[in-house]
C-alpha cells in the first residue's frame, strides 16, 4: 500500500497478531478508526493503532487508505456513532455501521467515505461536543447489557472486557489504553470506598495482585462489567459477587476516576453481610 496511513474500511477488521488467516484476533480495527501503515506482509499489513499504540496485521482489503490529514482528523476530532447497530447508505449500497465506528467526514447528515458519500440518520456525538458525564456514561453502557464476551472483540456481536470499558469512555472524550494494567495507571485514585461514585472504574486482580478484569461502578453496590457477557453484578469490599453463581468471581484491588467529583452523595461500597462466606477473608485494597 504506497500510503503510510489508512482508516477502517468495514465496520470491524481483525486486528491479529501474526500475518495468518487463523492468528490470534488481538482487536478489532473499527470503522473510520486511523491506523499508521507500517509495511507489507503479503495481504496484510502491519499497522499501529492511532491512539493506543496496538500493532498488529490487518488484511490490506480490509483498509481505506486516507491522506495525513484525514488520519490525524480521525484521531484528534472524530464523530462516533452511538447506535449499537447502524448503517450508512449511499445511493446503491449500505456500510453496516456499530457503536463507537468513527464517520468519516460526517458533518451531521453526511458522511464521505473513500469515494462514496453517505447518509448516516443514527445518533452521533463529535469529539468537540463529547462531555465526561457518569449519567451518560451509563445510559451508554446499559444498551450492551447481555453482549456476548469475545477476546479482542469491539462490536455489539462481542466484546472483550477491557475494549468494553476503553471504548465507552473514549466516545465520551477519555481516551484509555487498551490494556487493564496501563488503564490502571490513570485517573485519580479514590482512597476509601466509601467515596466511590457511578462512573468510577474499578480494578480487580488475581491472588498475586496482577490486575486482570476492569468495570464500572453504579449506584447501589453494583457494577456493569464484561464476563460471559455484559452484565450487572454486585460489588462489595471483596470484589465482584455474581447472584446465579451465588460467589465471588473478580478480587477488589483498586478504584480510579476519571469524571469530575459529583455533587451529590458518593456511591460507596457497602458489605453484602448476606452473601459475604463465613470464612472469606477481607481483602485490603488500599
Amino acid at each position: 500500500m504506497p500510503n503510510s496511513y489508512a482508516t477502517g474500511k468495514y465496520a470491524a477488521a481483525a486486528l491479529r497478531v501474526l500475518p495468518r488467516d487463523k492468528a490470534v484476533m488481538e482487536s478489532q480495527l473499527l470503522l473510520g478508526e486511523p491506523v499508521r501503515i507500517l509495511g507489507d506482509a503479503g495481504k496484510f499489513n502491519h499497522v499501529l493503532q492511532s491512539e493506543d499504540g496496538q500493532e498488529g496485521y490487518v488484511l490490506s482489503e480490509q483498509l481505506q487508505p486516507v491522506s495525513e490529514a484525514t488520519y490525524f482528523r480521525q484521531r484528534d476530532a472524530p464523530a462516533f456513532a452511538l447506535e449499537l447497530f447502524g448503517m450508512m447508505l449511499s445511493d446503491q449500497f449500505g456500510v453496516p455501521v456499530t457503536f463507537g465506528c468513527r464517520l468519516p467526514g460526517y458533518d451531521g447528515i453526511q458522511s464521505v467515505h473513500g469515494a462514496e458519500r453517505y447518509l448516516y440518520s443514527g445518533q452521533a456525538v463529535l469529539a468537540e461536543d463529547a462531555r465526561p458525564d457518569a449519567e451518560l456514561l451509563l445510559r451508554l453502557a446499559r444498551k450492551w447489557l447481555y453482549v456476548p464476551e469475545l477476546r479482542g472483540g469491539r462490536t455489539p456481536t462481542g466484546i472483550d472486557p477491557a475494549a468494553f470499558v476503553q471504548l465507552l469512555m473514549r466516545v465520551i472524550g477519555l481516551p484509555l489504553p487498551a490494556a487493564v494494567p496501563a488503564m490502571s495507571e490513570g485517573g485519580r485514585s479514590v482512597d476509601f470506598v466509601v467515596q466511590c461514585q457511578e462512573g468510577d472504574l474499578a480494578f480487580f486482580g488475581d491472588a498475586r495482585g496482577k490486575l486482570n478484569h476492569v468495570g464500572i461502578l453504579l449506584p447501589g453496590s453494583e457494577l456493569l462489567h464484561v464476563s460471559g457477557r455484559v452484565r450487572i453484578d454486585g460489588i462489595d469490599h471483596f470484589g465482584i459477587y455474581d447472584r446465579e453463581a451465588r460467589q465471588y468471581t473478580h478480587r477488589l484491588r483498586i478504584v480510579k476516576r476519571w469524571l469530575p467529583d459529583a455533587p451529590r452523595s458518593p456511591v460507596g461500597l457497602k458489605k453484602r453481610q448476606d452473601t459475604v462466606p463465613p470464612n472469606a477473608r477481607q481483602i485490603l485494597i488500599f
